[in-house]
């Protein structure tokens, strides 16, 4: 790349922040905001630790931009955002560090099922009127 020159700023003296550069094969030119790219570098210099993070259970209901610690997977991520799934339920997609972006269950509801009762003529008392055979 190589540099083309700078957007000019909306208050004369101080630097916008935005240079030009032009890719010497294909001679097309691009805009960058240094600016933007230092905060990104900056953000992106601070690991995530477990310890400052929510532990993921799909019972939790989670914020975007949330830090997860996946304890199964060893991993720390966020979260970039929500949707639903086919079947109606919710779901999180996570940037996480070292396993890259993944689709997780949140807010899910567990439902208690009562034992199953047995069908009725079955019993577990013998009938008394049955006569035993020698």
């Amino acid at each position: 790349m190589e540099f083309v020159g700078e957007m000019p700023a909306e208050v004369e003296g101080e630097s916008s922040g935005k240079v030009w550069y032009r890719c010497p094969k294909c001679r097309q030119a691009f805009l960058f905001d240094l600016v933007a790219l230092e905060k990104e570098r900056e953000s992106s210099a601070l690991k995530l630790q477990p310890k400052d993070c929510t532990e993921y259970v799909p019972t939790k209901t989670f914020s975007l931009g949330e830090a997860i610690f996946h304890s199964e997977w060893g991993d720390v991520g966020k979260v970039k955002a929500k949707e639903k799934t086919s079947s109606g339920a919710q779901a999180i997609v996570v940037s996480f560090e070292r396993l890259g972006e993944r689709r997780l269950i949140e807010n899910l509801r567990i439902e208690e099922t009562s034992p199953l009762e047995k069908p009725a003529g079955e019993s577990n008392h013998t009938n008394s009127s049955q006569s035993e055979v020698i």
